[in-house]
């Protein structure tokens, strides 16, 4: 990347102030919590993925924040949608097989859908600024 390349306005960014953020690593926390309990044979298969999938929501919120560009800020932030609809998926499979209870289950998918539409508010303006010409 050339110099020529990079916007006059640059700032430093901080992640943490964005509240989808703040909320997406309350629901990691959260997650964290339940997973202790989870039986020792799902370390490597339900434990791993979820906890992969619920850390990938706020990693790519701040990568995407990171970005000069509103159009890579986007995408990352389209990864981060992704990793959440994948919590939501094994969310159901840990109540399905009994790991958590149905008042945790209700909790923490709420959590996870209020960050989803969080992320899909953010989406919706920064493809408003794309096309409007401000990136």
């Amino acid at each position: 990347m050339s110099k020529d390349n990079i916007p006059e306005n640059v700032s430093i960014k901080d992640f943490k102030q964005l509240t989808v953020w703040q909320k997406a690593m309350e629901l990691s926390d959260e997650v964290y919590r339940i997973v202790r309990d989870f039986p020792d044979f799902e370390k490597y298969a339900m434990t791993s993925q979820i906890v992969r999938a619920t850390t990938s929501i706020s990693a790519n919120i701040a990568e995407g924040n990171g970005q000069l560009y509103d159009k890579k800020q986007f995408s990352f932030f389209n990864n981060a949608l992704g990793s959440a609809s994948e919590v939501r998926s094994w969310l159901d499979q840990a109540f399905r097989r009994q790991y958590i209870d149905e008042a945790t289950f209700h909790r923490l998918d709420a959590m996870t859908t209020e960050v989803i539409k969080m992320i899909l508010g953010y989406m919706k303006r920064l493809k408003a600024m794309v096309y409007s010409g401000k990136e």
